[in-house]
């Protein structure tokens, strides 16, 4: 049934200076923390100037008492914030070039109400640094009850520091991210306000954002959301976006960005290239299209009308790969060779995160897992898909290198180091990238394959739409799963995601040997008491019939199987013959090993565990199989690979000499 459009709606509509800038649709989100901004950016100072006027709704059955905000520029203030001291102390070019970030609240007040910058008080919820300034708390003068508004309005300043940590400037080129006073979520009868960490991304509620930026007009910016309209000056220029149901604003300028623009599924695609990479514009383009076709038949089509990719400019590779609604950076260097799929896998992943991060808000500071794991088992899959499934990652000079190598690369150096449900700045140093991006991703493939494709895609299709624009924790996600295979997961979640075990399945030994005739005494004749004597001629007729058949020759084969980790599920263990039949037998892996044997005419020539490499979460392929006679193949080709890179690399210091 079509769409009736009010004829109110319908003149606004005309009216608009582009088509489509007003998307008439019902909110998707409940809109409950929502942003009107006029912000200068000063390009000389690096600073920006800001008013901001919050308008925030207490959607929870709590009164509450005060706001909470995050103040995330601090993290940069000084090197004795709790982000800098979580890298050891070291504010590295911040300090060397004195560029600090910071942020200011110079004024907050109720809209037509009392000024309530007096009661601003700096918090620290998670380590009780008193140096850190990344969290504030506002007492408010009345309490505000169940399904109550407020309107704030703040004044600040903030300073941008130099390209760190995703954010910050180069020469002229600004990246401006959690840059602005944010609310807090306020959820399970309390306020979510963690300060800002090394390891930690971001947690919000959604809303609209209506933000005008003023800045010099020679400068070209990429903001989060849609452009209403553009009013100049004689040396300025004030540009307004408008955002719906999103949970952040991001924005970037530059005088030198290059424009490439095109639709795709209806969606407009704006990508802002440095010209030195203008050969990843292609590839960009291309990889953007693909992952959008795949999430619109995986999971649903992509509902906001556009997205904006930025390509940062040479020397800004800090900034590059992160995610902000329908707005997210990417990164390449000059004439990358297409072999290498930098640009690919990181538009991929990205964009990927308008779903797991932008739609479905799960608080990675608590939980990284459901964005950043979700998003590293989708990127997988996708350049799967795409870019073949051996040559995922690089696919370069004879080396060919997959997302399942990439992802057990670094699971494999901490694999029983820590778990993977932990709030995200409590990891074992390093185990942040592990144990919410690479092991996550294993889970979730080793539970397909456990489970099967088209369920696993059921269960991806049904978390999404049960959960969009809402706030979902991990027992949510394993809810889905029970619900939808009929069957309970908790022991296996258990096991990968809350535990630290590790998962290692191995073939011990092998063993085939001819079977020897039957000798000795079998069955004891009670009733005689001497043993029966063959007479000569019994002896000689026995080797004179000719007629009688020799029984094939028999071999016993025994294979044995261990666990040698504690994790425990089911594996499918494979041998092979000599004739070519196989066996596969079923181990439910409980028992700490298990022996099979097998009595056949033929010999036994190897054995394997998990033969299909379903359970990707093993951390050592090379124990899974073992053959009889010792195979000197793996030596040799290892051998030919290492003389195919020595030749290479004399021919490319012979080059370059």
């Amino acid at each position: 049934m079509k769409k009736r459009i009010c004829m109110t709606g319908m003149i606004l509509l005309f009216m608009q200076p582009v088509w489509g800038q007003i998307i008439f649709k019902k909110p998707m989100s409940p809109r409950n923390a929502n942003y009107r901004m006029n912000v200068t950016l000063d390009v000389e100072k690096k600073q920006i100037a800001g008013h901001e006027i919050l308008t925030w709704q207490n959607t929870s059955r709590n009164t509450i008492r005060e706001l909470q905000f995050h103040l995330y520029m601090n993290a940069f203030k000084n090197n004795r914030s709790t982000f800098i001291r979580e890298q050891g102390g070291r504010a590295g070019i911040l300090e060397k070039h004195r560029a600090w970030g910071w942020i200011d609240v110079t004024s907050i007040k109720i809209s037509n109400g009392p000024d309530l910058t007096s009661g601003m008080e700096f918090i620290h919820p998670d380590d009780g640094n008193e140096d850190d300034q990344t969290a504030i708390r506002v007492p408010l003068p009345k309490p505000l009850r169940p399904g109550q508004e407020i309107q704030v309005e703040i004044e600040f300043i903030t300073q941008l520091p130099r390209v760190y940590s995703r954010n910050g400037y180069y020469n002229d080129f600004f990246m401006v991210a959690q840059w602005f006073p944010k609310v807090g979520v306020f959820i399970d009868g309390a306020w979510n306000c963690h300060q800002f960490h090394k390891n930690t991304e971001f947690f919000a509620n959604y809303g609209v954002y209506e933000v005008d930026i003023t800045l010099p007009k020679e400068y070209i910016v990429g903001a989060i959301g849609l452009l209403q309209k553009t009013v100049e000056t004689a040396s300025t220029k004030t540009l307004s976006f408008r955002a719906e149901d999103v949970h952040d604003f991001a924005w970037t300028a530059w005088p030198h960005f290059q424009v490439a623009e095109e639709t795709h599924r209806g969606v407009e695609i704006t990508l802002l290239y440095d010209r030195d990479h203008e050969s990843a514009v292609p590839r960009y383009m291309d990889a953007l299209k693909k992952t959008m076709d795949f999430f619109a038949d995986w999971i649903g089509e992509y509902p906001y009308p556009n997205v904006t990719i930025i390509d940062p400019p040479t020397g800004c590779m800090g900034v590059g790969g992160m995610e902000y609604p329908t707005f997210f950076t990417a990164e390449t260097y000059w004439n990358l060779p297409r072999g290498i799929l930098l640009p690919e896998m990181v538009v991929v992943h990205e964009f990927g995160h308008n779903y797991w991060y932008g739609m479905v808000g799960s608080n990675e500071f608590e939980e990284a897992w459901l964005d950043e794991g979700i998003n590293t088992y989708t990127e997988a899959k996708i350049m799967n898909k795409y870019y073949g499934k051996e040559t995922s990652y690089v696919d370069f000079l004879g080396i060919r290198f997959s997302e399942l190598d990439e992802q057990r690369y670094w699971y494999l150096r901490r694999v029983r180091k820590d778990r993977i449900l932990r709030k995200a700045w409590t990891y074992i140093g390093g185990g942040y990238g592990t144990f919410s991006y690479a092991k996550p991703a294993l889970m979730l493939q080793t539970l397909e394959n456990m489970i099967g494709q088209k369920t696993m895609n059921i269960i991806m299709r049904t978390f999404f739409q049960r959960w969009k624009f809402k706030h979902p924790r991990s027992q949510d996600f394993i809810d889905v799963v029970n619900r939808v295979t009929g069957q309970n997961y908790d022991w296996y979640f258990d096991q990968v995601l809350k535990g630290s075990n590790e998962l290692d399945y191995t073939v011990a030994s092998v063993w085939t040997g001819k079977e020897k005739a039957p000798k000795g005494i079998f069955e004891i004749d009670r009733e005689k008491t001497t043993l029966p004597k063959l007479t000569e001629e019994k002896v000689e007729s026995a080797e004179e019939d000719t007629t009688q058949k020799t029984p094939p020759d028999l071999f016993r084969s025994v294979v044995q199987v261990h666990r040698k980790g504690e994790v425990i599920i089911p594996v499918e263990v494979l041998t092979v013959f000599a004739n070519g039949d196989s066996i596969r037998k079923v181990w439910d892996g409980k028992e700490r090993w298990v022996e099979y044997e097998f009595l056949k005419p033929t010999k036994l020539v190897f054995a394997t565990v998990d033969p299909d490499r379903r359970l990707v979460l093993d951390s050592n392929f090379s124990n899974n199989s073992r053959t009889v006679e010792p195979r000197r193949k793996p030596i040799s080709y290892l051998c030919a690979r290492f003389l195919y890179w020595f030749e290479t690399a004399l021919h490319l210091i012979s080059f370059f000499g």
